[in-house]
């Protein structure tokens, strides 16, 4: 039967492993605010809602909403933009959206 000091944790172990685990997570959660995925929607406020062309969507990576909309902005002169995450309740539009680097 094994002792009691073979089956014990490292405990010194286990906390290294897991700051280690923690500065990775870290560093994965940082690189992915950097690129996040946007759908930027544009609206023409001239153009009646059931008209064609009424509304554009783009996708983009950006930081933050606001950065995804001054991308878009020079493309869409005039209408009103709206940001959303890709993955939010807009994802089913990225399949259509005109990619904008």
């Amino acid at each position: 039967m094994p002792s009691a000091t073979d089956t014990q944790i490292d405990l010194f172990a286990w906390a290294r492993e897991l700051e280690q685990e923690n500065e990775r997570i870290a560093k994965t959660n940082a690189e992915r605010a950097r690129r996040r995925g946007y759908l930027v929607f544009a609206t023409d406020p001239t153009v009646s809602p059931e008209d064609p062309g009424y509304c554009e969507v783009y996708a983009t990576e950006a930081r933050t909403p606001n950065q995804a909309a001054g991308k878009i902005r020079p493309l869409a002169a005039g209408r009103r933009l709206h940001a959303y995450l890709a993955t939010g309740k807009y994802k089913h539009e990225l399949a259509d959206a005109r990619w904008v680097a």
